[in-house]
């Protein structure tokens, strides 16, 4: 499946934004790096076909959390066996 219209951002994205891409089932690791600024951090995640999203740098706390809320979305995806199978329904072919 080719994602690339579909996915706006891949550098400095909000947090929401990434915890969406989990929420959907296209992540499959989040981890953390260090910003130059004490205190914050930004969240990268690992789509499914490899690619990498980072987030804006954010104070840690609120790194933190989303991380547990990535890895959460990740667990289920795992679960359902659902990573990456993200369906897109183009509804303009159809006769609804």
């Amino acid at each position: 499946m080719n994602l690339d219209k579909y996915l706006t951002c891949f550098e400095n994205c909000t947090l929401r934004h990434l915890e969406a891409l989990a929420m959907i089932g296209l992540v499959v690791d989040v981890f953390l790096e260090n910003c130059e600024k004490e205190r914050f951090n930004r969240l990268v995640v690992k789509l499914f076909d490899g690619r990498k999203i980072t987030s804006m740098c954010y104070f840690d706390e609120e790194v933190k959390h989303s991380v547990k809320v990535i890895k959460v979305y990740i667990d289920l995806t795992k679960k359902n066996n659902a990573i990456g199978k993200l369906q897109i329904v183009d509804f303009t072919d159809s006769n609804l």
